[in-house]
């Protein structure tokens, strides 16, 4: 768990931003951005780890409140597809909206700028407009972070890897895309024009000064040279935009979802070098933006995920009753020393009394013995001793 701070802080107007993009799309660089500007993007924020060395920028609690919200409709951040039909006014949601409202009072009431980091809110968009218009009374402004599906695709894969476990996602490139998309598609589709800012990632690692400000002029954000250079010293780094395997992805299997992902990317990419995006050019992108076409293709591979799950949870529950057979023998082994510290701890216990009782017999003949050495007879007895073995000089 890692504690924001910043080393410049500066006063802000009232506004709540939300970043968002798809998972592996450079979100976290885009909020150290805001977080340089002054943007307070929340208390504790998730610690840095082998995958995001730099930070998430994201607290811990709103992270964990999505996975929550998420699950109670039965989806997880890895869940692709089908999202669009979701509805947020559900009774069902009325104690998490009441929840949220509380988090977000709690965290942001009389703060200036704030905001929060997090790629669940491309599918949860709805559900968090609602709650900050009604415990801020404000707008959301949201910030995108793009970055080319292919290289989304590839980090993914990589994070698969190392921890299958935990990302299933990843295992068939074309699932992360449909991913990519589905969180794409629904962001747009929730956004208003005039309160989005698309920011590329690729531009932001190789001219940060200029994104910087471009971020700050359309979020209407004071900034300072000082705090610039502390980001760009401190969060940029060239290699996060390895591009390494970029073209090793096979893209012969469902091209009409690549094709559709590679469109959506180039047009938002248009919308990176804009200062402001038109109602009537997002509106022609949702039109383009038809998934239903795909529905087919999603349903084919949440059926391979779902097999590939089943197998991984056959495949953990063999490693669980393993593990708990080695438990159960370092159990044993553990008993047999503890059996062995008792009878040592009594041995222990019993040289001790027998060390008290000796002690107390030293302390008794001691005793014993300064008497003797003070009686009259004693001191007749040295007396006479010294007389017997005098020898006159």
């Amino acid at each position: 768990m890692m504690t924001p701070s910043r080393d410049h802080p500066v006063t802000q107007k009232n506004q709540f931003i939300l970043v968002i993009g798809p998972h592996r799309s450079g979100s976290s660089l885009v909020a150290a951005a805001l977080h340089s500007l002054g943007v307070n993007l929340g208390k504790q924020f998730i610690a840095p780890n082998e995958d995001n060395p730099k930070g998430f920028f994201e607290d811990e609690d709103i992270v964990r409140f999505n996975d929550r919200l998420l699950r109670s409709l039965n989806l997880s951040w890895d869940s692709f597809g089908f999202i669009w039909e979701m509805d947020f006014n559900t009774l069902k949601l009325k104690p998490y909206h009441n929840a949220a409202v509380a988090l977000v009072l709690q965290r942001f009431d009389g703060v200036g700028a704030a905001g929060l980091k997090d790629p669940r809110f491309c599918i949860l968009l709805p559900f968090w407009k609602r709650v900050i218009a009604e415990a801020l009374n404000v707008d959301v402004t949201c910030v995108l972070s793009l970055r080319e599906p292919e290289l989304c695709v590839l980090s993914q894969k990589t994070r698969h890897i190392k921890d299958s476990d935990f990302h299933l996602l990843g295992r068939r490139n074309v699932q992360t895309l449909l991913l990519w998309l589905t969180y794409v598609s629904r962001a747009l589709a929730a956004v208003e024009p005039q309160r989005l800012i698309v920011v590329n990632y690729a531009a932001l690692v190789a001219t940060p000064e200029i994104e910087l400000q471009r971020l700050a002029k359309f979020l209407d954000l004071e900034s300072s040279m000082q705090a610039m250079e502390s980001y760009c010293r401190d969060q940029v780094d060239p290699l996060l935009n390895r591009s390494t395997g970029r073209g090793a992805v096979r893209r012969s299997e469902y091209p009409m979802v690549w094709d559709l992902a590679d469109t959506l990317y180039e047009r938002l990419l248009a919308f990176s070098r804009c200062n402001s995006i038109q109602a009537d050019e997002l509106k022609q992108l949702l039109v383009y933006l038809d998934l239903q076409e795909l529905e087919p293709i999603y349903i084919k591979e949440l059926q391979y995920m779902s097999g590939y799950a089943y197998k991984k949870i056959i495949s953990l529950r063999h490693r669980l009753i393993r593990t708990i057979g080695e438990v159960g023998d370092e159990r044993g082994r553990v008993e047999f020393l503890r059996e062995n510290y008792r009878s040592l701890e009594d041995q222990y216990k019993g040289l001790g009394d027998q060390y008290k009782a000796l002690a107390d017999q030293y302390e008794l003949l001691s005793a014993n013995h300064q008497i003797v050495l003070n009686t009259k007879g004693w001191k007749l007895l040295v007396a006479m001793r010294r007389f017997l073995t005098w020898r006159p000089g």
